[in-house]
């Protein structure tokens, strides 16, 4: 399934309406600040549709609506029962272990502003079949997946330097988002990501190149 059909498919789902939240960035005014994702609460629906906007939980009297910009850390923690995650396009940052433990996980989108995913987001993710990124293959392969350390012992200065001599030198594999290199990606293509030819295009005494590509 493509992207728009997926999108198509899932579009009569609601939002839930029981996530939990806290602030994702502390400064002055914590009614006012964005939120992130740290639990599901009572969710039991299979996919959960994170909204864009939601109300923060730090205000007083008002209840101010502010965007819902990460997915905090274990915030779907151990939930087998969730086939499908659905990411709003807000959201630009998913905590370590954001997603671990959700067995029966099939689908999710991710947004184009992700630009990491830190150690063991997806372990344990087995299932994971498909990605739904907004965003195009080239920045896609931009976006970081933490699945190795380079680990460096150092034994003594080398005479005459400041340099330390290397004793042992490895890269460790760190488990936990092997589910992001077996899935299927499928990208938010648009005609204007495409690059053409050169080329022009005339309709009667009317070039109407421009108008093709902007499309």
């Amino acid at each position: 399934m493509i992207f728009k059909e997926y999108l198509e498919s899932i579009k009569d789902v609601p939002v839930s309406d029981k996530l939990k939240y806290h602030l994702a960035v502390f400064w002055l005014h914590p009614g006012r600040l964005p939120i992130g994702v740290v639990s599901i609460g009572d969710e039991t629906m299979p996919v959960i549709k994170i909204p864009a906007r939601a109300v923060n939980p730090h205000g007083h009297e008002e209840k101010h609506i502010v965007p819902v910009i990460a997915v905090g850390s274990e915030a779907f923690s151990g939930k087998d029962f969730i086939t499908d995650i659905v990411l709003p396009s807000s959201v630009g940052r998913i905590a370590s272990g954001a997603f671990a433990g959700c067995t029966n996980l099939r689908n999710i989108t991710i947004p184009k502003d992700i630009d990491i995913f830190w150690e063991h987001t997806f372990a344990g993710c087995d299932h994971l079949e498909n990605i739904y990124y907004e965003g195009s293959q080239k920045e896609w392969q931009k976006i970081k997946i933490v699945h190795q350390k380079h680990e460096v012992e150092f034994g003594n200065l080398i005479a005459g330097s400041p340099v330390q001599e290397i004793i042992t030198e490895r890269l460790m594999h760190i488990p936990g988002n092997e589910p992001l290199f077996a899935a299927n990606i499928h990208f938010n293509c648009r005609l204007s990501d495409i690059s053409y030819p050169e080329f022009s295009l005339r309709t009667g005494n009317q070039d109407i190149t421009d108008l093709f590509r902007t499309m």
